[in-house]
């Protein structure tokens, strides 16, 4: 035995290092959360937000985002029956949360958990609740508030007026107090913290009016109990609570306005500040902060608004927090929300519309471009199909040495700004201060698949402890470099889509698809300057787009912005300005695009109103870009069918059914060869089992040289020919099952009666054969980690295997053949029986017109994806375009098995 040092792949290896980046449709074994009503959102570590919501059952429910599983998420039940009302309370100071529910009209209290040493991904198993009732069983138990000491509920009773309930935590012994001024209905109630004191802030109704009232609990000494009123110039709706930097709250009352009442450095009284803009009837109001920063989300009949404190000062190119933003319309429609709080949270947000099928949205701002990402919830379900477009990236590492070298090898990613990508078929998130580690297989290749909703994306970076450099991937070079291609070629004027349809509507001004294009140069010019660094280079010129949509800033409401409605004034960020502003503005617009020394410099304006951005990052002038293409009129739909590689499925299934054809044809001419298979092994057999001496055995020369693990041809990486190899983590759907439930039954069966007849000849073996078995096995596992040679490896099993004889072989092979014609028996019910396997059985049924997916198709496809696309690529047309090629093809495999056995 030849005991070899497993070799470490290193720096000094001269890895190199190919990737190939596509825009492109890929699927998910997903779907989408079905919310009901009520979400609270939580932070309980670096991007990683724990999210409560009633589902469409009203049952408590929970997600927790979970990096390198399946869908990113994991999922859990809170609760058994109906759940009226719930609330957490997060407690920064001891970075711990509680939750409190209304179910089976009791009040349950869960322990406190410490966001440090809670394994929240057992949160179901660990979680534990404690109850407590109301005075009465014929009240009714609506609504709960909970603080880091007490917790609160209200009840309400026919022919009564309505009562709350106050208790502290350690003793869970509610006491009953009826609302100020005998108010008979309470419309909101919180527990807080104001004038240095702990109690509750009431909104409740006196008749047609609605008053707001902060009353402190009884001072243990005194029994001094401190109140105050807000109000303002208009009736308030509801109101939330951000805890300030005193100790106090600071208190957001909502009508048509936004109101902060924050206590005065005396203490004695409070400070009003209305905030800029004016909404509809705002019926919901939420708000959250990090450090000095605050964030308000306000609900109206209009759907979700935005504003901030952390206003982008245009002329100075930083933030700042002494002004508010004008709000923007950020969500449409939306009925319920929810804005994250805990740890380091800024800006994230978890909504739904029941007009959209009541799906969990998640809307979040990336920190470094400042641009807004939004995508729904899913999670995984192997009975259901996302399609989603993509960039997607094939990474491929190749040395002189062998591929074992990289085994558990680890590499490093990152990105210039936030993303979430797919990598091996699980979830991460990828930032300029976030990178996920991922180990690398004996095959050093990994496929990264990173859903888009425009042709935005950031770049990249890898590295190594064996790469010399960071590797550098740019996810839309390649769509870029087509893009510019085509309007070099043709011009978007005469841009058509595969359909033949014309990318550019008709009905756009001439003069404005020219002045897209000269824009859209522009962009690509800055994007190549970016990519190369060239700091001397400058994108020279301004361009003027005219005619683009009707409507106008003029046509908009000044009251929805700050000071005489000039946008630049509104502090707002580029990001704002794609995700909402831009919706809003579509009439003549012009820019300037200069590099600046530390990034390229956009100022833009339309009509008087200038803005004024330094971009940073590839994802921002791609969102230029795509805001271009919407001026006339294209949207990402029509730019994905524009510019994405996008499958022939018809030539797939041509292929597939070529080889299903020639497989079915194979099988039913090999069932007349079995029995002359067998006579002649038997034979043989006979003759050879006589004189055999394991000695006398020759291991032909050559595989000497040969190396399991060598290292494999080189070859370009490229995403299209491993599309659906990408997805094999996410074909395992038969996870905890046998062999015998993971295949048509008819096999089963053929596999339970060669395990049997195996099972006797090892019987009669004994316990040797076992032994010898094992050593094989562990000799194997050394050829792999370079320890043996694989010519030592035949010579050891040979020898291991010669004292059993060849009568073992020959046994073996009978069983062997034996089943094989009992398989070819069931071969044409059983390999072309419907078998349901996770993604590609509704993928397979998708692309061909509702067809089952049969055993037979399953391993047809495998083989038809990447000869088809490969193919396509390299001869410029499909491999069985033509009937005759195919027929031809199918018609051989009845004289592939014809045997000459003499």
């Amino acid at each position: 035995m030849q005991d070899q040092k497993i070799q470490t792949i290193s720096k000094d290896d001269q890895v190199r290092m190919s990737s190939y980046s596509e825009l492109m449709n890929n699927y998910f074994p997903e779907s989408t959360i079905q919310a009901g009503k009520e979400i609270r959102t939580l932070m309980i570590a670096e991007e990683q937000p724990l999210v409560f919501y009633l589902d469409k059952e009203d049952k408590l429910k929970a997600l927790l985002r979970k990096e390198g599983s399946a869908s990113g998420w994991l999922t859990f039940s809170l609760s058994n029956n109906k759940v009226k009302s719930f609330e957490l309370e997060y407690n920064n100071e001891e970075e711990q949360f509680q939750i409190a529910k209304v179910e089976d009209n009791q009040v349950w209290i869960s322990q406190k958990l410490p966001l440090g040493n809670t394994n929240f991904e057992d949160l179901d198993q660990l979680i534990s609740w404690e109850g407590m009732t109301a005075g009465s069983y014929k009240e009714q138990i609506d609504k709960v508030s909970l603080g880091t000491e007490h917790v609160l509920f209200a009840t309400s009773e026919p022919g009564k007026d309505a009562l709350y309930y106050l208790a502290d935590l350690e003793s869970l012994k509610p006491q009953e107090y009826t609302l100020p001024e005998n108010a008979k209905e309470i419309v909101s109630f919180e527990l807080g913290n104001f004038l240095f004191t702990s109690g509750v802030f009431f909104l409740y109704k006196l008749g047609q009016t609605k008053s707001m009232l902060y009353q402190s609990f009884s001072d243990p000494v005194y029994n001094k109990v401190e109140q105050r009123r807000f109000e303002v110039n208009e009736s308030i709706n509801c109101f939330a609570l951000l805890e300030g930097e005193d100790g106090n709250d600071l208190v957001y009352a909502a009508g048509k306005q936004v109101h902060e009442f924050a206590m005065a450095t005396d203490g004695e009284d409070f400070n009003i500040q209305t905030l800029p803009g004016i909404y509809g009837n705002i019926q919901k109001i939420r708000s959250a902060g990090l450090g000095k920063e605050k964030t308000i989300w306000a609900l109206d009949e209009k759907g979700l608004h935005y504003q901030t404190n952390r206003f982008f000062d245009h002329g100075k190119q930083k933030f700042s927090t002494d002004r508010w933003t004008a709000p923007l319309l950020m969500v449409e429609h939306a009925d319920q929300f929810s804005c994250v709080k805990g740890k380091g949270a800024r800006n994230q947000l978890y909504s739904l519309s029941t007009s959209q099928g009541s799906e969990l949205t998640r809307l979040w701002q990336d920190e470094v471009t400042t641009m807004w990402n939004q995508h729904k919830i899913y999670v995984e379900a192997t009975d259901s199909l996302k399609e989603v477009e993509s960039y997607s990236a094939h990474i491929r590492f190749n040395t002189d040495t062998s591929t074992k070298s990289f085994l558990n090898q680890k590499i490093w990613l990152s990105s210039d700004s936030n993303l979430f990508v797919y990598i091996n078929s699980k979830s991460y998130h990828l930032g300029p201060d976030h990178k996920v580690s991922v180990p690398l297989g004996i095959i050093p290749e990994l496929t990264i698949i990173c859903p888009v909703n425009d042709i935005a994306s950031g770049n990249i970076t890898i590295t190594a402890d064996f790469l010399r450099t960071p590797e550098r991937i740019n996810l839309t070079g390649k769509v870029l470099d087509r893009l510019e291609s085509k309007i070099s070629d043709g011009g978007l004027g005469n841009a058509k889509l595969p359909n033949g349809k014309k990318l550019v509507p008709v009905g756009v001004d001439s003069d404005t698809i020219k002045g897209a294009e000269k824009g859209i140069s522009q962009m690509l010019n800055a994007a190549k300057d970016m990519e190369t660094e060239h700091a001397s280079a400058l994108v020279t010129g301004s361009n003027q787009v005219a005619g683009v949509g009707a409507a106008s800033f003029a046509a908009l409401p000044t009251t929805a912005f700050t000071t005489s409605g000039i946008w630049a004034d509104a502090g707002h960020t580029l990001g704002d300005f794609f995700h909402s502003i831009w919706n809003k503005a579509k009439e003549a617009f012009e820019f300037v695009v200069e590099r600046v020394a530390d990034g390229m410099r956009f100022i833009i304006k339309i009509g008087e109103k200038v803005f004024d951005w330094v971009v940073k990052t590839i994802r921002e002038i791609g969102g230029f870009i795509q805001k271009v293409f919407e001026s006339i009129k294209v949207f990402f739909k029509d730019l994905f069918e524009f510019l994405a590689f996008l499958f022939d499925w018809n030539s797939i299934l041509a292929t597939k059914n070529a080889l299903k054809g020639f497989t079915n044809n194979a099988v039913a001419s090999l069932k007349g060869e079995v029995e002359s298979i067998r006579k002649f092994v038997n034979e043989t057999l006979d003759k050879e089992i006589a004189k055999f001496n394991p000695d006398l055995v020759k291991v032909p020369d050559g595989l000497g040289n040969t190396n399991v693990a060598d290292s494999p041809k080189e070859t370009k990486a490229d995403p299209r020919s491993n599309w659906l190899n990408s997805k094999k983590d996410f074909i395992d759907g038969g996870k905890g099952k046998s062999m015998k439930d993971n295949m048509p039954s008819e096999f089963g069966s053929v596999f339970e009666n060669l395990i049997k007849d195996l099972g006797n000849i090892f019987s009669e073996i004994g316990d040797d054969f076992v032994i010898t078995f094992k050593g094989l096995i562990e000799d194997f596992n050394q050829v792999i980690t370079g320890k043996m040679t694989f010519v030592d490896f035949l010579k050891s099993a040979l020898n291991k295997l010669a004292g059993m004889g060849l009568s073992l072989v020959k046994n073996l092979m009978n069983v062997i053949l034996v089943s094989l014609e009992a398989l070819l028996d069931v071969a044409y019910v059983g390999l072309n029986k419907a078998w349901h396997i996770p993604l590609i059985s509704d993928l397979y049924k998708s692309i061909s017109g509702g067809e089952e997916l049969s055993f037979l198709d399953v391993m047809c496809l495998f083989v038809a994806i990447p000869t088809t696309i490969l193919y396509k690529i390299g001869e410029g047309k499909a491999p069985f375009a033509s009937d005759e090629t195919r027929e031809a093809f199918v018609k051989s495999g009845e004289r592939v098995f014809q045997l000459n056995l003499n």
